[in-house]
């Protein structure tokens, strides 16, 4: 028996070494592109895997906003954190595509994407009823 793990274990490494094991795609694929991911979500595209938090603002009452980032999907969504009920996420690139989210339990939301390929785009949040932008992020 030990003489089959250790046949088992000198044929994987031979194969790896030799880039005979071809890794299988990753279950986070990105499933769109730039602007064909506009108004599609972040999660269920995969475009949240490996984002970044581009640009971020801190309210005066606490609340967090910021514009998330996927260099994979070149796409950008908001998001609202330490909020409450009825506060809105909104995002928007340079070429007027938009999408606004409100907390509807907990004190976070998200945005759904806008394309971010050779264009640039911000997120702001609203109090409640989105009567006035309370902070916004820079553009990015």
């Amino acid at each position: 028996m030990k003489a089959n793990r250790l046949v088992g274990t000198l044929t994987a490494a031979t194969l790896s070494l030799t880039g005979l094991i071809i890794a299988a795609p990753s279950a986070d694929a990105a499933t769109c592109y730039a602007s064909s991911c506009h108004h599609k979500d972040p999660t269920s595209t995969g475009c949240n895997s490996g984002a970044i938090t581009a640009r971020s603002k801190t309210a005066p009452d606490g609340t967090i906003v910021e514009l998330r980032y996927s260099a994979t999907c070149r796409a950008a969504w908001g998001r609202i954190r330490n909020s409450h009920v009825g506060a809105e996420a909104f995002v928007e690139n340079t070429q007027g595509q938009n999408d606004s989210q409100f907390v509807s339990t907990g004190r976070d939301v998200y945005t759904l994407m806008v394309s971010d390929k050779d264009i640039q785009a911000h997120a702001c949040y609203a109090t409640n009823g989105g009567s006035g932008f309370a902070a916004c992020t820079g553009w990015y």
